[in-house]
């Protein structure tokens, strides 16, 4: 079965509801966010992400056990939407690049909810915002941020950028590997979600409010110890469990044939259940 385009009319009354519900984001943000300790407004958070996937009809299937606080989670990057994924299941502070401090509204409510801006075009910002994450890990709380440093359409993952988990081994914690993944009804990658190219925000949500449903899946796959090991091994490590958990080749590397996974013997996967966008490379 394929995904069946919706009606012109369904799509104007998502968006509706749509900017309704960032509406109320500002205002619980603005109104009641001050006088919130940190377990409500995080359940005030996946409240509020959950709802915004029921309106873009987006189901989401959950496996593994997600991280509780002091450590930072990596994952793969698709779409604008997998910071909402992640937010519905355990809120964290994002990293995200500092335009988006500039961006009406959305802007606004991401400096309120705690995401941590680079200055990209900054090598000298690397510190502050590498040190920056450390205290706020060391301080009890989740950070995120997706180490491909850009976005795919999901059909692969690609190279993770080592220093962007130089924090986690300043703070002496953990990593976290999260792969998250769009499917279409009939199983295939859903590469209409992906937020990456020449697309535009305007354009992406579009595709998106037109699409009949859309299945998303977020695989926690556990948990890397950093101690003993460098930023790159711990780079290399996180996106290895990210392919796997996907079952995608891993990066660097050509996707297999059909007669190629025939005659491989299958390997054991992780298991499966079920924006901002993404900083570039600190140096």
């Amino acid at each position: 079965m394929k995904n069946r385009p919706v009606r012109p009319a369904v799509k104007v009354f998502r968006l509706a509801r749509l900017g309704i519900h960032l509406a109320q984001g500002v205002l619980t943000v603005g109104a009641v966010f001050p006088y919130s300790g940190k377990a409500r407004r995080q359940k005030m958070i996946r409240r509020w992400s959950g709802k915004l996937l029921k309106i873009l009809n987006i189901s989401l299937s959950v496996s593994g056990t997600p991280p509780e606080g002091e450590s930072l989670l990596v994952a793969n990057h698709i779409s604008w939407l997998d910071i909402y994924l992640i937010n519905t299941i355990c809120p964290p502070r994002f990293v995200a690049k500092s335009e988006i401090r500039k961006w009406p509204v959305v802007g606004w409510l991401s400096e309120k909810t705690g995401v941590l801006f680079v200055e990209r075009e900054k090598r000298s910002d690397a510190c502050r915002v590498n040190q920056a994450i450390s205290d706020a890990i060391t301080a009890g709380d989740l950070v995120a941020v997706f180490p491909e440093g850009t976005t795919s359409d999901g059909q692969r993952v690609l190279s993770f950028r080592a220093p962007l988990l130089e924090p986690v081994l300043t703070a002496n914690s953990n990593l976290h590997p999260v792969a998250i993944r769009y499917n279409k009804s009939n199983g295939n990658v859903n590469t209409e979600v992906a937020y990456a190219g020449e697309t535009s925000f305007g354009q992406s949500l579009w595709m998106i409010l037109g699409q009949e449903a859309v299945h998303a899946e977020i695989i926690f796959a556990g948990e890397i110890e950093s101690f003993g090991k460098n930023r790159k091994e711990l780079a290399k490590h996180a996106e290895t469990v990210i392919a796997a958990a996907l079952n995608l080749p891993m990066p660097g590397m050509k996707p297999e044939t059909l007669d190629d996974l025939q005659a491989a013997p299958q390997k054991e996967r992780l298991p499966k259940g079920s924006p901002y966008p993404a900083p570039s490379d600190f140096h």
